[in-house]
């Protein structure tokens, strides 16, 4: 007989799906935790400024961190299964949390270069096992809602840290110290995982063993052919390459017109975001997702420029409070889209293609904004090409209607 177990945890069944069950809102409370350890990066430019880097090599350390995942994570996509998901989050944690501790000894390029390689190696280790676990959990018939919900963890942090740590700075020697400060937020993810990792493993006890296997190369060859895959991971890229120059260079924009606490941007951007999701988030499930993100990204790609042109404080808070309502809409659809269209033992291996479309777009958009900057281009030229590739994004989302469209008439006939 199969070994019994109290707890089996059945993240769809006949009498309806369960969405909010205590392995989703453990899933939420470690990625909150991890995403604490990023989210405290917004000043980062500021800091690479502070101890001297040469302006040249401030984009290229900014964008070390995301360029390690994106080398890593397909490696990690490859042999990640839900059997050693929550030990890649262990893993994952004591690298992150080694990275935090080492930031304020390090201050020269190459020291800075060390640290941030080791961050990434952490960071992508504990989102790659997240992802693989939030896959196995998460309900077919409430994906939207239950990404929607998911991402709040990640931009609550967002909202929260940075306000935090410019409360914080003047109490402290510099940025480097406020990120050892971080390390601690890690204790009570790696408590977390005990109570997980006994429920990830009773659920897995209750799967056919080919849903427990990594995919095969021609498996990875042909979910690659899928239509729709590699358009949604082009979506990604965009989006979050236009994003990551917001999110590293509207400091410094900020305070230069007088923001009182430059990190109240955030704060209303995610405010706003956070509230569409929670509110609204079994609407996404509603909606048809391909044309709902088209209309998104064209708004995002009009919205992003305008912000050069924000002269008071007030008038970028408000567009901070419409940014934040788009970036709402656009990253659960993208993710309840892939989940729709991917098959189910394929869906953790199409969440990790989409995680590899946001290392490359936060290792792309710092790049390019550190050159405009370097270039003393200006933040019309920086916020422009932010704009452009949110309108790439609404390029690559006009084909996804049809195809979802089509994946769902064949899910109800099915």
């Amino acid at each position: 007989m199969p070994p019994q177990h109290t707890t089996k945890p059945q993240p769809e069944d006949a009498n309806g799906p369960k969405l909010l069950s205590f392995e989703f809102f453990s899933i939420c409370a470690i990625s909150v935790l991890a995403f604490c350890n990023i989210s405290i990066f917004y000043g980062f430019y500021s800091y690479l400024t502070d101890l001297g880097i040469p302006p040249a090599w401030r984009g290229p350390l900014m964008a070390l961190e995301p360029l390690t995942a994106l080398l890593v994570r397909p490696f990690l996509a490859r042999y990640l299964s839900l059997k050693n998901a929550v030990q890649f989050m262990r893993v994952g944690m004591g690298l992150a949390t080694l990275a935090l501790l080492c930031y304020p000894l390090a201050t020269t390029i190459p020291t800075l270069a060390c640290v941030r390689v080791l961050h990434g190696m952490g960071f992508v280790t504990v989102v790659s096992g997240l992802m693989g676990t939030l896959m196995a959990f998460l309900p077919r018939q409430k994906s939207a809602q239950g990404f929607g919900l998911f991402s709040v963890t990640i931009l609550l942090p967002y909202a929260i840290m940075p306000p935090f740590v410019e409360l914080l700075l003047p109490h402290i020697a510099n940025h480097g110290m406020a990120y050892a400060l971080a390390a601690p937020l890690m204790l009570p993810a790696f408590l977390l995982l005990v109570p997980l990792g006994k429920r990830v493993c009773a659920l897995a006890a209750t799967l056919p063993q080919s849903h427990l296997e990594r995919p095969g190369w021609d498996e990875v060859r042909q979910a690659l052919k899928t239509g729709g895959v590699l358009l949604l991971v082009g979506a990604n890229f965009f989006l979050v390459a236009a994003h990551s120059i917001v999110f590293f260079f509207m400091r410094d924009f900020a305070a230069g017109i007088g923001t009182g606490n430059p990190g109240a941007f955030f704060t209303c951007a995610n405010a706003a975001t956070i509230s569409v999701r929670v509110l609204g988030g079994n609407i996404l499930d509603r909606v048809n997702k391909g044309r709902t993100l088209v209309i998104t990204f064209v708004w995002l790609g009009l919205l992003v420029p305008l912000f050069a042109h924000a002269w008071r404080p007030a008038a970028l808070l408000c567009m901070a409070a419409l940014y934040g309502t788009g970036m709402a809409l656009t990253m659960p659809l993208v993710n309840a889209s892939m989940f729709s269209i991917s098959p189910a033992r394929l869906r953790a291996y199409n969440a990790n293609l989409l995680m590899i479309a946001v290392d490359a777009g936060f290792f792309v958009g710092p790049f390019l904004g550190g050159a405009i900057m370097a270039g003393e281009l200006g933040h019309a030229w920086l916020f422009g090409v932010g704009g452009a590739l949110m309108l790439g994004s609404a390029l690559c989302a006009l084909p996804v209607a049809r195809i979802m469209r089509r994946a769902e008439s064949q899910a109800e006939q099915g």
